[in-house]
């Protein structure tokens, strides 16, 4: 990361690569629990609250947390993990780094891939509200300097940018460390597969029903017909769309119109990571029906869930114009030039 070429100033880079740093630290204890989770008797599931936490999704955010705290350039923490901002010392004057320390923790039973998201934002200039508010922390994914996700599959793989392309790094075990393996990933612009929960289709909107079934049986014989690949850990889902070209695809439903996929610390990093390799994210912004660019979107709050597409960006702009040409029909409102 010292030598990653970049628009930021030497002082940003260099912390941006001391925190970075700690990531990974981080990653490689969480990545060695995930193997050995059944022999420690990790899979153990337990209710707080009104969902199901497991011993390793609890151990993964105290590991991050921990690195943070030894992180002096870091003074905020939001994590799904944890209801309120996590505040890691008096000074407002640091980053602002957002996990999702385990996603796919519904997978950890049978073994399957998980994951580990995370997003660095600039640092905070101004303080707003107090040092607990969350309004310290709501901030547009366009604030984000780096970002990344780890995956806990065959091997533990480390992708990320820090806003000039995006490099693929693998742990070595034998030494320790994450070793460079791609530099500037490029989604292919057209997407051979897709990745969506079709066991929900009876709860998607008309735009997503019909734009599936197209791209399943293409009209055209010259059109060949996408194949779903869908995996349940949005880490993996989306890792497989980053290297081959692919559809990550998250809409609303009749019960939960507002989306699923947490803004803050799983779409913005998502975003900025498929935005930077060439492909595209969008969500359909919650007062105008009209579809928007996620890095655009104001929070509102930490936990704020969203419909989320991205992926190859020719698909993407495919289905954006059907999701904009159903907006107009219904009469949506027009979006302004601030979400």
């Amino acid at each position: 990361l010292q030598d990653y070429k970049t628009n930021y100033s030497k002082e940003t880079m260099s912390d941006i690569t001391n925190i970075v740093a700690s990531i990974q630290v981080a990653v490689k204890k969480i990545s060695k629990t995930v193997n050995r989770a059944g022999i420690n008797n990790m899979y153990t599931a337990g209710a707080v609250g009104a969902g199901m936490v497991r011993k390793l999704d609890v151990y993964a955010n105290e590991t991050l947390i921990e690195a943070m705290e030894s992180c002096k350039e870091v003074y905020v923490m939001a994590s799904e993990e944890s209801r309120d901002p996590i505040i890691l010392r008096d000074d407002p004057g640091g980053y602002e780094v957002v996990f999702d320390p385990l996603d796919g923790s519904q997978n950890i039973d049978c073994n399957m891939s998980l994951g580990t998201i995370f997003g660095i934002y600039e640092k905070t200039r101004k303080q707003v509200g107090g040092m607990t508010s969350e309004k310290n922390v709501l901030k547009k994914g366009t604030k984000l300097v780096a970002s990344g996700y780890a995956h806990y599959g065959a091997a533990t793989v480390l992708v990320m940018t820090a806003g000039s392309g995006v490099h693929e790094f693998i742990l070595d075990q034998d030494i320790g460390e994450f070793v460079l393996v791609r530099k500037r990933i490029s989604v292919p612009r057209r997407a051979p597969i897709y990745s969506i929960n079709e066991s929900s289709s009876n709860e998607w909107d008309d735009v997503m029903l019909k734009y599936i079934e197209k791209i399943k049986k293409p009209q055209s014989a010259t059109v060949k017909a996408k194949k779903s690949r869908y995996v349940g850990t949005m880490v993996a889902d989306v890792h497989r769309s980053m290297l081959y070209g692919g559809l990550y695809l998250y809409p609303g439903t009749k019960k939960m119109p507002g989306g699923k996929v947490r803004l803050l610390y799983e779409c913005n990093p998502i975003a900025f990571l498929m935005e930077q390799a060439g492909g595209k994210a969008f969500t359909i912004h919650p007062k105008t029906g009209y579809p928007a660019r996620v890095m655009e979107l104001q929070p509102v709050e930490v936990h704020q869930r969203i419909p989320f597409f991205c992926g190859s960006i020719e698909d993407m702009n495919d289905l954006e114009k059907a999701y904009l040409s159903a907006a107009k029909t219904a009469g949506g409102k027009k979006p302004q030039s601030k979400l």
